[in-house]
C-alpha cells in the first residue's frame, strides 16, 4: 500500500462511515505529502528544508504515484517541497477516488450506495488486511496506536505515516484528550525521527490556506430564474422538470438561484457538481429541515430520512440486509405469484389506470417483502394521506388543516392500525422459521437501543418502504408507457422474458446478467429519462464554494441530481429512447461518476436500488410473457404529473388485449375493489 491509502485508512471512522474531519486543505496537503513521501522512498525525488529535487524520471508503473512524478519532470526550476505540496494538493481528489477505488478492489474497504466506507467484513474480523502484492499486514490503526500509545518499536514507515498525520492534525483529532495528551510528547518524537518526513511534514503544517489561484470568487452576481423564466419554458410548461434544470443550466451555467412562488432556492446541476455533492456534500448540508414535518403528521420524531452523520450511517447498516437484492431474489415466487394475482384482476377488455394499478401491486408486493403483511385495503389510505402529507409539509402547495379533514383523519387512523398490526405480528413465535424481514431487523435496533429507535419512530420505519413502493409504482407505470411506444424493444423483452419463463417460473439464482439484459438494460433507460425523485432539498449547514459562487450558510439548496440525464456530453441524443446506451462499448453511463444517478446522490441516495431494479424487470417481464397490452386510449400522449412526484398523469390507462399464456392467479386482496 501506499502512503495516500494508508492514510486513509488511519482517518477511517467506522462510526460515521467516512472519516476524520481534517480542515479540507490540510487534508488535500496531507494527501500530496503521502504522493511525495512514497516517490522519495522509491528514489525519484530527494528532500530537504529549501528544495525538492528530482533523481530520476522513470515512471514507477502505479497510477497513484506517476502523475505527480510527470509534473515534477516537466518542471524547469527548483522549488521548495511547500511549492510542490500546494501543487500536488490542487489533484487531491484525484489521489483520494484512486486510493479509494485501490482499497476497495483489494477487499480492505466495503462502500454502499450512499458513500459510506467500511472496513471489509474479514479485515473487521481478523484485524489483518489481505494479500496485497504477496503480503499481508496488521491493520494499521490499531497497529499505529500501540506504538503512540504502548511504547512499542515503531517500523519506519510508521514513523513516516505518524509524522505525516501529526501534520495535519489528524492525530490530535483521532485520540481522546487525555489519550492525546499521554502521546503527546511521543508523537513529536517519532515526528522528528525521519528526515524526509520531517521536510515534507513542515511543509504541510505551513500551507495553512490554499493559494491565491486557486480560490477564485466571481464578482458577479450568480444568475437568477424566476416564475417568467419557468412559464416561458416549453419544458417546465410540461411539467419535466429534469429537462428544465438541464436546460437552464446549460444556459446559465450549473449554478444558478430560483425565486418563485415566494421561496428562494440555489440549484446545483451538473455531473461535476453531482460527484462534488457525493464526496462534500455531507460536510455542508443536513437533510432534516425538509422531512422534519412530514415525519411529525405520522407521529414520528425521525426516521432515517432526516438522519443525517453517524446516525444517518447506523441506520443504513441496520437496514441494509432486508432492502437487498437478495431480499428478492429469495423471494421471487411469492413476488411472481401476487402480480399474476393482480393480472387476472385487471381481467381482460377492461381500461386500467396505470398508475394506480402499479401503485397497488408493487405496494403490495414491498409489503409482503418488507413487513411480511399484505395490507391491500389500507394501501389506499396510506397512499391518499402520503400525497396529502407531502403537498401540505414538503411542498406546502396546500393548507396544513387539509391533514385534518374527515377522510384524512380516517386515512391516518387506519395506518396506525397498521403499525400496530405489523408490531404485533414479529414476535419471536411467530416468526421462527421464517426469512428475515426488515421488520425484525429494526425490532432488534429497538431492543438493542430503544433510545436510538424508541417506539414513537418504530411506526414510520416500518411503512417507509411501503412508501417507497408506491414511487416504485410511478416508476413502473413510466416502464409501460415506454414499452408500449418503443414496438421494437417491447419484442425484445417479450423474447427475452419468453426464454426465462419457458421452463416454468425462474429462481434468484437464474436471474443473472445474460437473463434479463435486455429489460434491466430498458429499466435503467426508463429511470434515466422519467427519474420519480429528480432533485434533493437541503439546508446549508456550513457555507461552501462551488463554481466560484460562494453558497451561504442557512440557504437552501436543491440538488437537480437528474439534469445530467440530459446532457449531451455523457448521454448521446438524450431525448431519444435508447437502452443501447447502456450495452458495451457504449457505456454513456458510466463515463463520469454520478452522471447517471435516477436514484439519488449523496448519503441519502436510495439504499434498496438494486431491489427496485430487480423488482421492476421482474414485474415487466412477467406482464410481456403473460399480457399483450394496448394503450387506452389509443393516441395517448406522455403527460407528466410533477408533484408531490414525477408520475404519469391520470389520463393515462391500457387495457389487457388478451393472455399470452395462460396462469394460476393467486388469490389478491384487491379483488372485489374497483379498478379506478
Amino acid at each position: 500500500m501506499r502512503f495516500a491509502e494508508e492514510l486513509l485508512l488511519m482517518l477511517l471512522d467506522e462510526k460515521t462511515g467516512y472519516f476524520i474531519p481534517i480542515p479540507e486543505w490540510k487534508m488535500s496537503c496531507v494527501l500530496a505529502g503521502g504522493v511525495l513521501m512514497d516517490l522519495a522512498l522509491e528514489n525519484r525525488i530527494d528532500t530537504d528544508v529549501g528544495t525538492l529535487t528530482l533523481i530520476d524520471s522513470t515512471p514507477t508503473g502505479d497510477e497513484l504515484l506517476d502523475p505527480t512524478l510527470e509534473e515534477i519532470a516537466k518542471e524547469t526550476e527548483t522549488h521548495a517541497p511547500q511549492f510542490w505540496i500546494e501543487r500536488i494538493a490542487r489533484n487531491a481528489d484525484a489521489i483520494n477516488t484512486k486510493a479509494l477505488d485501490r482499497l476497495s478492489k483489494v477487499g480492505i474497504l466495503d462502500a454502499d450506495e450512499g458513500g459510506f466506507w467500511n472496513l471489509s467484513s474479514k479485515v473487521a474480523r481478523s484485524g489483518r488486511y489481505p494479500l496485497v502484492d504477496g503480503r499481508t499486514g496488521e491493520e494499521i490503526k490499531s497497529r499505529i496506536m500501540r506504538t503512540l500509545l504502548d511504547d512499542e518499536i515503531p517500523d519506519p514507515r510508521d514513523i513516516a505515516i505518524i509524522g505525516l498525520m501529526h501534520s495535519c492534525g489528524g492525530i490530535r483529532a483521532m485520540l481522546e484528550p487525555e489519550e492525546y495528551e499521554l502521546a503527546e510528547e511521543r508523537i513529536e518524537l517519532l515526528s522528528k525521527m525521519d528526515l524526509i518526513g520531517q521536510n515534507i511534514g513542515a511543509a504541510i503544517q505551513s500551507s495553512y490556506r490554499p493559494p491565491e489561484s486557486m480560490r477564485t470568487v466571481r464578482h458577479r452576481a450568480m444568475p437568477v430564474i424566476g416564475l417568467k423564466d419557468m412559464l416561458l419554458s416549453k419544458t417546465f410548461r410540461a411539467r419535466d422538470l429534469p429537462r428544465f434544470f438541464a436546460e437552464q443550466a446549460q444556459k446559465h451555467g450549473p449554478v444558478f438561484d430560483l425565486k418563485a412562488g415566494g421561496r428562494d432556492m440555489i440549484v446545483i446541476a451538473s455531473a461535476e457538481l453531482n460527484h462534488w455533492f457525493s464526496q462534500k456534500g455531507r460536510l455542508h448540508v443536513r437533510s432534516q429541515d425538509f422531512i422534519a414535518d412530514f415525519q411529525h403528521t405520522w407521529g414520528t420524531g425521525r426516521s432515517i430520512a432526516s438522519m443525517d452523520g453517524a446516525d444517518h450511517f447506523r441506520m443504513r447498516k441496520m437496514v441494509r440486509a432486508g432492502n437487498s437484492r437478495a431480499v428478492v431474489e429469495d423471494r421471487l415466487d411469492e413476488l411472481l405469484a401476487m402480480a399474476r394475482g393482480h393480472f387476472d384482476w385487471w381481467g381482460i377488455g377492461n381500461a386500467v389506470r396505470t398508475e394506480m394499478a402499479c401503485q397497488r401491486m408493487i405496494g403490495e408486493q414491498v409489503a409482503n417483502l418488507s413487513v411480511s403483511i399484505a395490507p391491500a385495503d389500507i394501501l389506499d389510505d396510506l397512499i391518499k394521506y402520503e400525497y396529502r402529507a407531502l403537498l401540505a409539509t414538503v411542498h406546502k402547495l396546500v393548507p396544513r388543516f387539509m391533514l385534518r379533514t374527515p377522510a384524512m383523519k380516517r386515512a391516518l387512523g387506519r395506518v396506525l392500525d397498521l403499525y400496530a398490526q405489523i408490531h404485533a405480528s414479529h414476535t419471536p413465535a411467530q416468526r421462527t422459521g421464517k426469512r428475515r424481514d426488515l421488520v425484525d431487523d429494526l425490532m432488534d435496533l429497538h431492543y438493542s437501543d430503544p433510545q436510538f429507535l424508541p417506539e414513537t419512530d418504530l411506526g414510520f420505519a416500518f411503512i417507509a418502504p411501503i412508501i417507497a413502493g408506491h414511487y416504485l409504482g410511478s416508476e413502473m407505470s413510466f416502464a409501460i408507457y415506454e414499452m408500449l411506444t418503443n414496438p421494437d424493444v417491447h419484442k425484445r423483452i417479450v423474447a427475452e422474458a419468453d426464454a426465462l419463463f419457458a421452463d416454468g417460473d425462474p429462481t434468484g439464482g437464474d436471474l443473472d446478467v445474460s437473463a434479463i439484459d435486455v429489460t434491466h438494460r430498458f429499466i435503467m433507460e426508463t429511470l434515466r429519462l422519467h427519474p420519480v425523485i429528480p432533485m434533493h432539498l437541503r439546508t446549508v449547514m456550513n457555507g461552501f464554494e462551488v463554481e466560484g459562487y460562494k453558497i451561504p450558510p442557512n440557504s437552501t439548496l436543491m440538488v437537480a441530481f437528474t439534469a445530467s440525464h440530459f446532457d449531451e456530453r455523457f448521454f448521446k441524443d438524450p431525448l431519444k429512447f435508447d437502452i443501447d446506451r447502456f450495452a458495451p462499448p457504449r457505456g454513456e453511463h458510466k463515463q463520469y461518476p454520478n452522471a447517471y444517478a435516477p436514484f439519488g446522490i449523496g448519503t441519502h441516495t436510495c439504499g434498496g436500488a438494486r431491489w427496485s431494479e430487480l423488482q421492476l424487470a421482474m414485474n415487466l417481464m412477467l406482464m410481456a410473457h403473460h399480457l399483450e397490452l394496448e394503450l387506452h386510449p389509443r393516441n395517448y400522449k406522455l403527460g407528466i404529473n410533477p408533484l408531490p412526484k414525477m408520475s404519469p398523469d391520470r389520463k393515462f390507462g391500457f387495457r389487457v388485449v388478451r393472455h399470452r399464456y395462460p396462469f394460476e392467479a393467486t388469490e389478491t386482496a384487491y379483488h372485489g375493489r374497483k379498478l379506478n
